[in-house]
């Protein structure tokens, strides 16, 4: 992948989720909803296809940094994922570090069983004071916070641009 495939696949990247995110955000007001409502889009982002998208570009992103394949040579998609999860920031790490197989609870239950594997409220917009993107509070569900987890992968993103490229 040359720097330029990069920038355009970042640019896609965040601009579609930012536009879920600013639907989230328009619905919330009398005026967002009156005008999504005057071009028949209904109020709210697509929190689920939101997550689905960050959580595969998770995985896209480890797989430019980390290249782990398998004895076989296939990518090792589970082992890109998770280092680059654990890039996103401490409260990641601490999170994948526990008894929770993340890749396997968020990533491939969104992607191949379309829901969460256990209990897990998808919020659009980041309220602030959330440890991380994903989190889950002492005896709640899951919740899973696009704007947050966006906000984290994309500085990641600027991150791996810098190690990749020297232009």
């Amino acid at each position: 992948m040359t720097s330029q495939e990069f920038d355009r696949a970042r640019l896609f990247i965040f601009t579609d989720i930012r536009r879920e995110i600013s639907l989230g955000r328009a619905s919330e007001s009398d005026a967002g909803k009156t005008a999504l409502s005057s071009i028949c889009v209904p109020s709210g982002g697509g929190n689920f296809l939101a997550a689905l998208g960050l959580l595969c570009y998770t995985e896209f992103a480890g797989k430019l940094k980390y290249k782990c394949k398998k004895a076989d040579g296939t990518d090792w998609a589970s082992k890109n994922f998770n280092l680059l999860f654990d890039d996103l920031g401490p409260a990641y790490k601490t999170l994948r570090n526990g008894e929770n197989n993340i890749y396997d609870i968020f990533r491939c239950g969104l992607a191949h069983e379309y829901y969460v594997k256990h209990a897990c409220t998808i919020c659009m917009l980041d309220e602030g004071g959330v440890p991380a993107g994903i989190f889950q509070p002492v005896g709640h569900p899951w919740t899973f916070v696009v704007e947050k987890y966006c906000n984290d992968l994309e500085e990641q993103f600027r991150v791996l641009r810098h190690q990749l490229f020297s232009d």
